[in-house]
Order: C-alpha cells, then structure tokens, then sequence
C-alpha cells in the first residue's frame, strides 16, 4: 500500500488504516482504488491523485466498520 500510493504525507494514515481496518475491507479498498485508477486512465507516477483516491476508500470502509 505504502509503495504504490504513499505521497509523502499519508504514511500514518495508511498505517492507521492498516491496524484497524479489518483485511476484507481494506483488501476490498486496495482493489477498487486499483480498479478507479485504471477506469479514470490516471499516470502511475500521479501519486497524489492515487492517495486521494485510496484515502477515501479506506475512509469509507472505516465508516462501514464503525470506526
């Protein structure tokens, strides 16, 4: 998670998420961020809009969670 979409800023939050989210969700996160990258066509070296787009999936599953 951290090497394909760590921007610099968001490590401790992936790593948040990484403790506390369940492995479905974010296993679940991790394949639908890959899936919105490829549909939207955006460049593997635009990590910023890679991570904005993983946070808010994690944040999503967190919400699902409860956490």
């Amino acid at each position: 998670m951290i090497e394909d979409f760590d921007d610099g800023r968001s490590r401790s939050f992936f790593c948040r998420a990484a403790a506390l989210l369940s492995l479905t969700g974010l296993e679940n996160s991790l394949d639908e961020a890959t899936q919105q990258i490829k549909t939207d066509n955006i460049k593997p070296d635009d990590i910023k809009i890679k991570a904005k787009i993983l946070k808010g999936l994690l944040n999503e599953a967190s919400l699902k969670e409860g956490i």
